[in-house]
């Protein structure tokens, strides 16, 4: 279960993959044609960029390429609201079997707000995801 929680709960530690590096490979490629990054340093990065193995590696890499990486503070908000999330599940759990066992059996109220808060981490993380997969980087004009 630890590895199924891992990309939520610490998103800078997780692997990188060749799909990884390949995208982000061609941001760098589209920063140098967008003028965001010099040939050299492209080349440089690129290089680092091999031997990097995890996601928190590439945004230290990847860093001043405007929109290549996931900000901090998405990575940040996706573990707050993942542990939030964790804990109101288990707690609020554990309150509806102690009132089961006692004779208060209701139906599993506790899912709205498991289901609610569920739907933020599924987005949070949906983002995050989505600047390891995308290929092109946006330039601020």
């Amino acid at each position: 279960m630890n590895t199924l929680l891992d990309p939520l709960l610490m998103p800078d530690q997780v692997q990188l993959t060749e799909a990884d590096r390949r995208a982000a490979i061609a941001k760098l490629d589209s920063a140098v044609r967008q003028a965001a990054l010099t040939p050299s340093q492209a080349s440089d990065r690129q290089l680092r960029l091999m031997t990097a193995r995890t996601r928190g590696e590439f945004r230290q890499i990847m860093a001043g390429v405007p929109d290549a990486a996931p900000p901090r503070a998405l990575t940040v908000a996706l573990r707050g609201f993942t542990g939030l999330w964790l804990v109101a599940c288990v707690v609020q759990f554990v309150v509806w079997v102690a009132l089961a066992m006692f004779g208060h059996f209701d139906g599993p109220w506790w899912l709205w707000s498991d289901l609610g808060l569920g739907a933020v981490v599924a987005i949070l993380w949906w983002t995050n995801e989505s600047y390891h997969r995308k290929s092109d980087v946006l330039v601020a004009s």
